[in-house]
């Protein structure tokens, strides 16, 4: 009986099998490509927080900006404040456009800096000249003229439209 006992369990009890290579190795390939692709598209299409990157304004677009806002108060304004106003968007127009320090200066320094450079021809360089002086004219003389402040505002908007 012992004997009996022993042939009837060894019979049912079963090695351990090996590695199973035959369609799981396909399945396993397939859903490793699949994950892969998938990653690839979640890259690619994944939404990003980068900033978009907007370009500076060009110093023309912002001198017309401020230039209507000035024209749009200056009936209601000073004339001494447009002629401020217009002095500021013009100077700070020339100093971005050509890159030459007049915010900083007096009129007298930056005109005489302004001569020496080939950035506006005499005919610009003249007008600039006179706009420049009839403002520093109504701010540091205090003149007062409803007709100076109107002049001043189309020779600001001239300056800047045929600036090169």
């Amino acid at each position: 009986m012992i004997f009996v006992a022993l042939t009837v369990t060894r019979e049912t009890i079963e090695d351990i099998r090996g590695p199973f290579f035959g369609d799981n190795a396909a399945w396993s390939i397939a859903i490793i490509a699949i994950l892969l692709v998938l990653a690839v598209l979640a890259y690619l299409f994944w939404p990003t927080a980068r900033p978009k990157v907007t370009p500076a304004p060009l110093p023309r677009e912002v001198a017309r900006l401020r230039l209507s806002q000035v024209r749009a108060s200056s009936e209601s304004a000073s004339v001494y404040d447009t002629a401020v106003g217009l002095s500021s968007i013009v100077r700070a127009f020339v100093e971005q456009q050509y890159g030459l320090k007049t915010v900083s200066r007096t009129t007298q320094e930056f005109l005489i800096e302004l001569a020496s450079t080939s950035c506006l021809n005499p005919v610009q360089k003249s007008s600039l000249q006179h706009f420049l002086s009839t403002a520093d004219q109504i701010k540091f003389a205090h003149t007062t003229g409803t007709e100076e402040g109107s002049n001043l505002v189309e020779q600001a908007t001239n300056l800047i439209e045929q600036a090169p």
